[in-house]
């Protein structure tokens, strides 16, 4: 039970946090949400901060799972989950807030040591997931892959979603997608 407590009080803070941001959020409304009180939160987190960070990871660890199932759906062909892939990245400021918001204010050079771990760490899974899945298509064809491929395209993917929400702005609404681009290059690549 306390795990499942401690999980929901993330699950409500990682939605507060995303919604109003950290310095408007207020540890009274989460407990609020989660209908405790607020010395119920101390009772599984030292601080405000220790519970951001700790829904941070959270959604960072949610994250990486749905990059797996969609790697993992044997339904589509690779080239089919390739191109998943790069749509829900293209969702994630809206699905995923904490992490676009981290990502953000890395860019920003506003984000704090263990932010940066966070998403050090967040990449560096997500290349694992990736690199997965392209050694999986070049079994057979070559005898090893570039390590680095994958690696490039999970940065690239994250600058796809980002041109997404830049595409937005764009009044001459030249939409090429980049989501088709990027499939297109990666299928000229494998092949």
């Amino acid at each position: 039970m306390a795990k499942g407590r401690q999980e929901e009080i993330i699950r409500a803070a990682a939605k507060r946090f995303g919604r109003h941001g950290f310095g408007k959020t207020t540890l009274e409304e989460i407990a609020r949400d989660v209908r405790i009180g607020k010395p119920t939160i101390y009772h599984y987190f030292t601080s405000k901060n220790d519970l951001f960070y700790s829904s941070i990871t959270f959604q960072s660890s949610q994250f990486i799972e749905d990059i797996k199932a969609i790697f993992n759906n044997q339904d589509l062909p690779i080239g089919a989950r390739l191109l998943e892939y790069f749509a829900f990245k293209e969702s994630v400021h809206q699905r995923y807030r904490l992490l676009y918001d981290l990502m953000l204010s890395l860019f920003k050079d506003d984000s704090l040591e263990k932010e940066k771990q966070i998403l050090q760490s967040l990449l560096q899974k997500e290349t694992e997931v990736v690199g997965l899945i392209l050694s999986s298509i070049f079994t057979g064809r070559i005898e090893t892959m570039n390590l680095s491929l994958p690696f490039y395209i999970v940065h690239l993917s994250w600058g796809l979603m980002f041109s997404t929400i830049i595409k937005e702005f764009n009044s001459e609404g030249r939409a090429v997608s980049m989501k088709e681009l990027m499939f297109k290059s990666l299928e000229t690549i494998l092949s």
